[in-house]
C-alpha cells in the first residue's frame, strides 16, 4: 500500500488484495480476518474519503469471495484464477460506482485487473516453491542425522550428540555413560532367513530400544547390527543396571519374520563404561565401551560387561 499508484482524484490502486488471498489459501479464517482488518485500518490512516469506504467494501467482499471459492473449488489454479477475477471485477465496479472516481481511466482498470490476476498467480507459484523447498530442506536435514532403516540416530548424529555431551560435561561435571549393543550371531539370521528378514529384525530391535528409551538417553544405530545408548548424568552402577534391563527385554522378546509366520529369539551383548567412574579420558569413552563389548561377545554373548 505504501507504493500505491495514484489513479485519479483521491484514488489509489495497489495489489493489497494478493496478500489477503495468500493468507486465505495458506492459513485460516482468523488470520484472514486480521489481515483484512489491518488493510482497512491502514487505508483509513492514508486518508478518510469515499474511496477509503469503498476499500472497506472491496476488502470485505474479496475476503468473503476468497473464503467461499477456496472451499468450493477443488482445482487449485482455477480456484485462484476465479478468486482474483471476481475480486478484479468487484474493484472495477466500485471504481465506476463511487461518484468521485468516475473520471478514472477504464484502460487502467483493465490493466489493473490483468496485473492483479497475473501477480496473484505468480505469488502463489513462488510461495508454493518456497514451501516445497523448506519441506525438502527439513527432510534432508532429518535424513542427514537419521538411520533410514530404523529411524534411530545415525553415527553422524551420535558424534554430534557426543560432542555436545562433552561440552556440557565441562560445565556441569556430570557423569556420561555409553552402552554399545551388538546382536549376537546376527550373521546367522541373515544367512538362514535372508537380509530382508534380517532388516525386519533390526527394525523390531530398534522399536524395542525406542520403547524403553529413557529421558536422558540417546539411542543410535552405529552400523550393521551395532547400536549405542548415550546416557547423561548416569553412574557406572546405574548404567550397568540399565544395560541388564535392556538385555533382559531383548532376551524375552520375539521377532516375527517370513510374513509373520515364524517367530525367533535373539540376544544382545553390551559393553558399558562411564566417565569418570571407569574411563578417565572422555575421548576414550566409545573405545572403552567397544572393548567391553568385545569381551562380552568373546565370553559367549548375551551378557553385560563393564570396562575395567
Amino acid at each position: 500500500m505504501y507504493f500505491s499508484i495514484d489513479a485519479g482524484v483521491n484514488s489509489i490502486i495497489d495489489l493489497r488484495v494478493i496478500p489477503l488471498m495468500l493468507v486465505v489459501l495458506y492459513s485460516n479464517w482468523i488470520s484472514a480476518s486480521v489481515t483484512a482488518s489491518l488493510i482497512i485500518i491502514t487505508r483509513f490512516i492514508i486518508g478518510v474519503n469515499a474511496q477509503s469506504y469503498s476499500n472497506v467494501i472491496f476488502i470485505l467482499v474479496s475476503w468473503a469471495i476468497f473464503q467461499y471459492v477456496s472451499k468450493r473449488m477443488k482445482n487449485r489454479w482455477i480456484c485462484i484464477f476465479v478468486m482474483l477475477g471476481i475480486s478484479a471485477l468487484t474493484n472495477a465496479f466500485l471504481s465506476i460506482w463511487i461518484p468521485s472516481t468516475t473520471s478514472i481511466n477504464i484502460s487502467l482498470l483493465i490493466n489493473y485487473s490483468i496485473i492483479s490476476i497475473l501477480g496473484g498467480l505468480i505469488a502463489v507459484y513462488i510461495l508454493d516453491y518456497l514451501i516445497r523447498s523448506e519441506e525438502l530442506f527439513l527432510q534432508h536435514k532429518n535424513d542427514a542425522f537419521t538411520d533410514p532403516l530404523t529411524g534411530l540416530s545415525n553415527v553422524r548424529n551420535f558424534d554430534r550428540v557426543f560432542n555436545e555431551a562433552k561440552k556440557r560435561q565441562l560445565k556441569s561435571n556430570e557423569n556420561i555413560s555409553i552402552m554399545i549393543l551388538d546382536i549376537d550371531r546376527f550373521k546367522q539370521v541373515n544367512d538362514t532367513y535372508g537380509h530382508l528378514e534380517g532388516d525386519k529384525v533390526l527394525s523390531k530391535f530398534a522399536l524395542i530400544l525406542k520403547s524403553i528409551q529413557g529421558p536422558n538417553e540417546i539411542v543410535s544405530r552405529n552400523g550393521g547390527e551395532e547400536f549405542s545408548i548415550l546416557i547423561h548424568n548416569c553412574t557406572l552402577e546405574e548404567a550397568k543396571e540399565r544395560a541388564e534391563s535392556v538385555r533382559k527385554v531383548i532376551e524375552n522378546s520375539y521377532f516375527l519374520i517370513n510374513n509373520d509366520t515364524k517367530s525367533i529369539h535373539i540376544s544382545v551383548s553390551i559393553g558399558v563404561t562411564t566417565y569418570s567412574d571407569s574411563t578417565k579420558e572422555i575421548d576414550s569413552l566409545y573405545e572403552h565401551a567397544d572393548q567391553a563389548l568385545y569381551a562380552a561377545k568373546k565370553s559367549g554373548g548375551n551378557r553385560v560387561y563393564l570396562y575395567s
